[in-house]
């Protein structure tokens, strides 16, 4: 039995190594997540500008901007940036 536990314990390590991303590429997914937020944005105000949206969905895309934004920016402070 504790050969089996071993090739189990050898097995976490082996995932956990593998699902830890590193630093660069952390960042880099942080700064597409927030160019993604900021397009998200643009095209939000350019139709409203031009009337094809309702006021309300307007305003739930903006919060739901700025509460993704404020959550990049947590996720920022975590990763040491």
């Amino acid at each position: 039995m504790s050969g089996k536990r071993e090739i189990l314990l050898a097995i976490s390590f082996a995932l956990l190594a593998g699902c830890h991303s590193s630093p660069q590429k952390e960042q880099e997914k942080l700064r597409q997540e927030l160019t993604s937020w900021d397009a998200t944005a643009q095209l939000t105000r350019e139709l409203s500008d031009r009337g094809a949206l309702p006021r309300v969905y307007v305003r739930q895309v903006s919060e739901a901007v700025e509460q993704g934004k404020q959550k990049l920016q947590q996720q920022a402070a975590k990763s040491g940036r």
